[in-house]
């Protein structure tokens, strides 16, 4: 689930981290409530969520659920793992990652088949605590001595897959994951790390840090330098209900920049 470095060996971090996993077992799957419609095979809309679009995602459910009867279930996790479990599972409806890359993935390997949107972009921030004691400026002070950065899974989530991407814009790559003291399975864990006093910088969502104005720094990264991603909604080919599928996805593109708008993320512009 982690990838410690160096942060495994203070007891502080250990004791940040049981804390989190309790927070994270108990919100890791969620099933929507509902009508009484049920789908031609009798069974609810299963999706697949990014961890990262819970809330946004979890009141477009609740809304599509109140207009049209439709029971929807719903599991969240880093959109690799979700990957990893759609593979192996060969079961569900809907796979909404948090960046194109993984719904390009899922089609490559099989299990894909329609992609739409964006419904939102997924925009990487730099947060340090508010006294800031790595002084913290730019995304290329992050090679600095002294740094302690904490980040998302480079591989399993979409932000942590757009950081590596930034560090490689701004030519000092080796440099910045040097100081790369651990990975976490989402922003959200990356935030309560930093909250807790483990790490002095880190890389998350943009969205993420509406609540967090008050307790950490927001550093914006060089438009020039950064990697902003699409979030997608893919149909998966093992669907059983293909037009409610398809249906959902429309409902998603047409009301889902408003309600990702309200909690945070940047949207589509409107023409």
């Amino acid at each position: 689930m982690y990838r410690f470095l160096r942060l495994w060996r203070t007891p502080g971090f250990w004791v940040a981290l049981f804390i989190l996993s309790l927070v994270a077992f108990a919100g890791c799957a969620a099933q929507g409530g509902g009508g009484d419609y049920q789908a031609e095979d009798g069974q609810p809309l299963f999706i697949y969520v990014g961890a990262n679009l819970k809330e946004p995602v979890s009141e477009l459910i609740q809304s599509y659920e109140a207009e049209t009867g439709v029971k929807i279930e719903q599991t969240y996790q880093n959109a690799g793992a979700l990957l990893n479990q759609i593979a192996t599972m060969k079961k569900g409806d809907l796979y909404i990652p948090g960046g194109m890359d993984f719904a390009l993935k899922a089609r490559e390997q099989g299990h894909g088949e329609k992609i739409m949107g964006p419904i939102a972009y997924h925009t990487p921030v730099i947060v340090t605590p508010l006294e800031n004691p790595a002084k913290i400026t730019s995304i290329l002070d992050l090679a600095g001595p002294g740094v302690e950065l904490v980040i998302p899974d480079l591989e399993a989530t979409a932000i942590g897959v757009m950081a590596s991407r930034v560090f490689d814009n701004t030519g000092l790559k080796e440099e910045i994951e040097a100081n790369i003291v651990a990975t976490l399975e989402s922003p959200a864990k990356v935030l309560g790390v930093l909250t807790m006093g483990q790490g002095n910088a880190g890389i998350v969502e943009y969205s993420n840090t509406a609540r967090y104005r008050e307790e950490l720094k927001i550093i914006e990264i060089d438009p020039r330098l950064n990697e902003i991603d699409e979030i997608p909604i893919v149909s998966l080919v093992y669907t059983t209900n293909q037009a409610l599928a398809e249906n959902f996805m429309e409902y998603m593109v047409e009301n889902g920049p408003s309600v990702f708008e309200g909690h945070g993320f940047k949207t589509p512009v409107k023409e």
